[in-house]
């Protein structure tokens, strides 16, 4: 007997991208990173393009002289739907020998979209950091306090990474797994219709990096 999970249990999270670089010092413990550059003589565990997470317990990983990795900050999208897509080409390598032949031309294209309502502060109104991360993607943000103080927040075009829990709600001993990607995301979309719930689209596509399935043990 196998478990079947509907999309519910797909927990989606983005971290929009802004900076938080790291090329000296330690890791913090049970902390998810994108390696943005990896030195010949690293202890990071994967190649750059790719993400890891630091041990929760025990040593953490001491950065070598260039060694660049990315901090990720997980906020959660709540999703209505999600869709993703990965793919791969083929070349035709036919000949009189074996015609109509073909093999994989070795690169992978992952793009997707995910559609979510507007959520808003209960208590102050402002929206929720993700939805403003992404709005920060196509606009400048304009945050006035009301009192004087004016912070501009120019737009935003940097990748962003997106993880993907596939089977939320495990426990210690078990198996989480997560679908890992940078993205660029490409268009955004919002509906207010009169009679409808505040909504946005987004699509996006492969940024700089490499799609990943990452296994840890749950805690």
């Amino acid at each position: 007997m196998v478990n079947k999970y509907t999309g519910q249990k797909a927990h989606v999270f983005i971290d929009s991208g802004n900076s938080r670089v790291l090329t000296s010092g330690s890791t913090v413990a049970g902390t998810k990173y994108f390696v943005m550059d990896r030195s010949p003589n690293s202890n990071l565990p994967v190649p750059a393009g790719m993400m890891f997470q630091s041990p929760r317990t025990g040593t953490q990983i001491t950065l070598t002289a260039g060694d660049r990795i990315y901090l990720i900050d997980e906020d959660r999208f709540c999703k209505t739907s999600a869709s993703f897509e990965l793919s791969e080409g083929a070349v035709d390598v036919g000949d009189d020998c074996h015609p109509a032949s073909s093999i994989a031309d070795g690169v992978t294209a992952f793009s997707g979209s995910l559609s979510g309502l507007f959520r808003y502060d209960p208590v102050t109104e402002e929206f929720e950091n993700v939805t403003q991360d992404i709005l920060n993607k196509f606009m400048t943000v304009v945050h006035d306090s009301g009192n004087g103080a004016y912070t501009v927040h120019e737009k935003d075009g940097s990748q962003a990474y997106i993880l993907t829990q596939l089977n939320s709600g495990t426990t210690t001993g078990q198996f989480e797994n997560w679908l890992f990607a940078p993205i660029v995301i490409t268009s955004l979309s919002l509906s207010f219709g009169h009679t409808d719930p505040q909504s946005k689209d987004i699509s996006f596509t492969l940024g700089h990096g490499s799609p990943v399935i990452y296994r840890v043990p749950a805690v």
